[in-house]
């Protein structure tokens, strides 16, 4: 069940593995997710469901990621902005940070952290540190 006072995410994307994970986890937590696959779906879905997360999958759009993290940080709802790609691809991640993206994470990362921006972006709650592995990194 969705929780009524959470604020839904929208992922854009295509790597199947990562769409499953992102949804996965935000269901987990009761967070509804909207998936889409280019820049030109993005204007769309954030005047339908005002996210409070926004997720870009830079290795898998391309250019186009760009675009989207153009549209995505100019929005009025102002959402928290999260970008994945390769460690290797730090040109692109640099790129990306210029744009404007809250945060700019490597894949392995984001998908550390994902359960811990939902979190934080879709349901309002502070962070919390993890077992033993002391405070937990902000995004």
């Amino acid at each position: 069940m969705i929780g009524r006072d959470s604020k839904p995410l929208v992922a854009v994307l295509s790597d199947l593995i990562f769409e499953t994970k992102i949804r996965s986890t935000a269901k987990s937590l009761g967070v509804a997710a909207s998936i889409i696959r280019s820049a030109g779906e993005l204007p769309g879905a954030l005047d339908r469901v005002q996210p409070g997360l926004v997720i870009v999958d830079l290795d898998s759009l391309g250019v186009s990621a760009l675009e989207a993290l153009n549209i995505a940080v100019s929005h009025s709802g102002r959402p928290h902005v999260v970008a994945f790609l390769s460690h290797v691809n730090v040109e692109f991640a640099s790129r990306a940070k210029g744009a404007g993206a809250n945060a700019v994470l490597p894949r392995s990362q984001f998908s550390d952290d994902l359960s811990q921006m939902v979190v934080r972006h879709c349901l309002g709650e502070p962070d919390t540190p993890r077992s033993s592995e002391g405070p937990p990194r902000l995004v």
